[in-house]
Parts: structure tokens; sequence; C-alpha cells
């Protein structure tokens, strides 16, 4: 028995350092071919190489980390951009020297990517039966967290009302890719089920980042509109042009490839065409000057592709799932990080966000004890379901650093530095410390049924293959 278990044990060991080597020769040969292709940017101090070595870094550092369950994959990637842009020598060859137009350009991509699987995992049908208990977990937090850090920006860091009320978005959207995975492993343990607690919140996350996704979009295409005249018109131009182009685009790729063609590539060209679709319409916009339109588009493009084309949709959400989680999620969290400069960080900055976090979300505390009263739910539930609705990550990570990218004068650069400062904090203050909570918190505050049975809410038992939101499978299995 101890020699089989040597043996094993021996084997184990061999097949890990197989797989290090043939890791290490790959990024060997990484770097080899960007040098080849691109010249000096691909070398020690280019900006090609600074990309691969953060991306790489970023999607080591994930894999190491993915056996740590309840740590969202995104900490580690941040983190590693951070270090790589602030540790003295390492940022000097690595982190300033990344193009900020690539990394512009990357990080709307990935948000695309984000938008896109989003609307193919809402359910239209479920959306239009939801309670109306749903529909204020969705509103009310967001908008009365909104509101008060909106508030609290203009006093704490002097920021103009437009760019207070994009800080207020930004901190309030909270993350399906943190809060539902942990919801749904307690729904399996049977806890919250017969109060409809996970199927509540599974349905509310969705709605909660849409409106924190739109609410920053229109609020930042008004702040960076040069004309004057049309400031007066922007929200409802965003409003209206965001959903035409949506619909449009979701037609045209439905009736260019319905559901009914199961061809072998169907699916490819499905994919294709919808990942194209959702780049051109969110840079297309973004370059006229909506980018508030750009991301409902993408939005209402995926949710009408998802309608168009029924059960032919899954396939091509897992693929993009797939993209998301080997290639966009470690380019978006390392250059989030390392767009964060330590020195360029004031102490005032520091301190104010930590206080509009703290004071905003304990405002979205009592926000959500309002919005469900009513129900009959005990006191324990609607404590708990408060503490499941704080952890904050992808979507800030994602919004951060737009009004950066858009910053044309010194003080609006300043500006935009210090929002992607505050959602990166309010990234670290709120996401471990929530996943724990709900961890610990749900066994001791909910009630457990032996056998769970999802009570009727109008909704469907939420499946592990239809996610809301920005969450996604990869997600679900890493965090």
């Amino acid at each position: 028995t101890f020699t089989d278990s040597g043996g094993e044990s021996h084997g184990a060991v061999v097949e890990m350092l197989r797989a290090c080597a043939a890791q290490l020769l790959l990024a060997t040969l990484a770097f080899l071919l960007l040098y080849v292709i691109t010249g000096p940017e691909g070398s020690p101090g280019g900006s090609h190489f600074a990309l691969l070595v953060l991306y790489l870094a970023a999607l080591w550092v994930g894999k190491l980390t993915a056996p740590f369950k309840k740590l969202p994959p995104l900490l580690p990637m941040l983190l590693v951009g951070f270090l790589l842009r602030n540790v003295p020598e390492l940022g000097t060859m690595i982190g300033k020297q990344v193009d900020p137009e690539w990394s512009s350009a990357l990080r709307l991509s990935a948000l695309t990517l984000i938008l896109t699987r989003a609307g193919l995992a809402m359910d239209l049908n479920a959306l239009l039966r939801l309670r109306f208990v749903v529909l204020r977990l969705a509103m009310l937090p967001c908008l009365c967290e909104a509101t008060a850090a909106a508030l609290l920006a203009t006093w704490l860091l002097d920021f103009p009302p437009l760019w207070a009320a994009m800080l207020g978005f930004v901190v309030a959207a909270i993350s399906p890719a943190v809060v539902v995975p942990s919801l749904l492993a307690l729904q399996d343990q049977g806890f919250g089920v017969e109060a409809g607690i996970p199927t509540m919140v599974v349905a509310a996350a969705p709605l909660d980042d849409v409106l924190s996704i739109a609410g920053f979009g229109i609020c930042l295409g008004i702040s960076f509109a040069e004309s004057s005249w049309l400031n007066y018109a922007r929200a409802p131009l965003e409003l209206l042009l965001g959903l035409g182009t949506g619909m449009i685009g979701a037609a045209l790729l439905a009736v260019l490839t319905p559901s009914s063609n199961e061809e072998e590539g169907a699916k490819d060209l499905r994919l294709l065409l919808l990942l194209s679709a959702a780049l051109c319409t969110a840079f297309g916009l973004r370059e006229v000057g909506f980018s508030g339109a750009a991301a409902l588009a993408v939005l209402v493009l995926g949710a009408g592709c998802a309608r168009g084309w029924g059960p032919a949709a899954k396939p091509v959400s897992a693929s993009i799932a797939d993209l998301w989680t080997r290639l966009a999620q470690p380019l978006l969290f390392s250059l989030v990080g390392a767009s964060v400069v330590v020195t360029d960080l004031e102490t005032e900055t520091l301190a104010g966000g930590l206080l509009i976090i703290f004071i905003a979300g304990l405002v979205r505390f009592c926000a959500v004890m309002l919005a469900l009263s009513g129900r009959g739910m005990k006191q324990q539930e609607k404590f708990f379901t408060a503490i499941a609705w704080t952890p904050k990550a992808t979507v800030q990570a994602a919004l951060g650093g737009l009004a950066l990218d858009e910053a044309r004068e010194d003080n609006e650069e300043l500006l935009g530095r210090r929002l992607l400062a505050v959602a990166v904090l309010c990234i670290l203050v709120t996401a471990p410390p929530g996943a724990t909570l709900i961890a610990l918190m749900g066994p001791r505050l909910l009630q457990k049924v032996d056998k769970p049975e999802v009570e009727d809410t109008g909704l469907d038992k939420p499946e592990m293959d239809v996610v809301p939101a920005e969450t996604l499978p990869g997600e679900l299995e890493n965090c």
C-alpha cells in the first residue's frame, strides 16, 4: 500500500513538472514570436512586451489561486497588475511601458465581452414576470447608494456633479461574479431555499448592473460632450440610440443566422458575427461620442440574439465565456491594476474613498432592508440578503478606467485617476469580506430544508449554465 501510494505521488509530481515545463516553453516561444514580429516593441522595455508580461502573470496567478474557491480570481490579477506598475524596477520596465491607447482599447474590448455575455444570459420572459420585490431589490439599493456616493464625492473629493454621479454608479454596481456562486452554493445545501432568497438575488443581480452601467454611460457621455445643445438631449438620445442600434443588430443577426440553421459551422458563424457586431458597435459609438449608448447597445444586442436564436445561443455564450476566462479577464484586471499609480494618489483620495465606500455601503444596507419590507421575510433573512448585496468587483474594474480614457485635460485626468482609485479600493474592501461573510453567515441566518425546492417566485430555478449579468461559467468555477 505504501509503495503504491509513493508511486502515485511520484507520478503526480512528474506530471506537474511536465506541465510547468510545457507552460514555460509556451511562454518562451510567445516572447520570441513577439520579438520576431514587432522588433524592439517586443523586447524588454517595449510596450508589447509589457502587455504580454501582464497577461501571462495574471493568467498564471489566476490558475495558482484557483483552488481557493472563495477567492475571486480578479483579486490576485488586480494585485499582479498593481505590483508590476508600482514596484520600482518592475514598474519602470513593465508597468510604465504599457501604451495608454492599447490599454484603453483592450479594456473596452473586455467590457464589450462582459456586456455581450450579460445580454445572452438574460431571460427576457423571466424579466417580464419578475415580482415587484425583485425590481425593488435591483433598483432601490443601487440608486440610493449611487446618490449617497455622489453627494459624498462632491464634498470629500471635490468632484463636479457629473463626475460625482459617475463615481456613484461605479461604486453602486454589485458583482454577480462574487454573489451568484456563493448563493448557489448555499442553495445546493438547502439554505434560504424555502424563502426563495437565492432565486430572488440571482434574478435581481443583472438588473442592478444594467442600471449602474447605463447610468454611468449616460453621465460619461454628457461629461465629455462638446456641443452644448447636445447636453440637454444627451440622456434620451443615448437611450434611444443604444436601444435602436442593439435591436437592429440583433434582428439582422437573427435573420442571417436563424436558430433553424443547424449546419456544421453555424455556431462559429454566430459567434464571429456577434463578437464583430458587438465590438464594432462599442468602438463605433465611442468614436462618435456616445459611450453610454455603446454599453446599452451591446447589452440589447446580446439579449436580442439570445431571444432570436433560442437554444442555439447557449453554445455561443459558452464560447464567449471561455474567451473571457482565458484571455479577456487576465488582461482586463491586470491592466486596471497597472493603471493605479501609488505616487499619484493623494492620502486625501484614499481616505475620502474609504469613507465614501463605507457610508454609501451603509445606505445600501438600509435600502435593501427597506426593499424587502412587506414580503413576510424574517429579520435575519433580510439581514443576510443585505450582506449578500454588498460585494463589488467586475463592473468596477470594467468601468473604473473609462473616464480616464476619455480625459483630455490635466484636471480631467486627475479626476479620472481618483475615480479609478476609488473603484479599485471598492473591489479590495468589499469583495473578499463579502464572499467570506456570505459563506459564514448563510448557515447561521438562513433556514435549511432537507430537500431544496425553490419557492414559487414567478421565476424558474437558476441553472448553472444560465448565469446573470457579467458572471461567467469560468468565474463560477474559480470564485
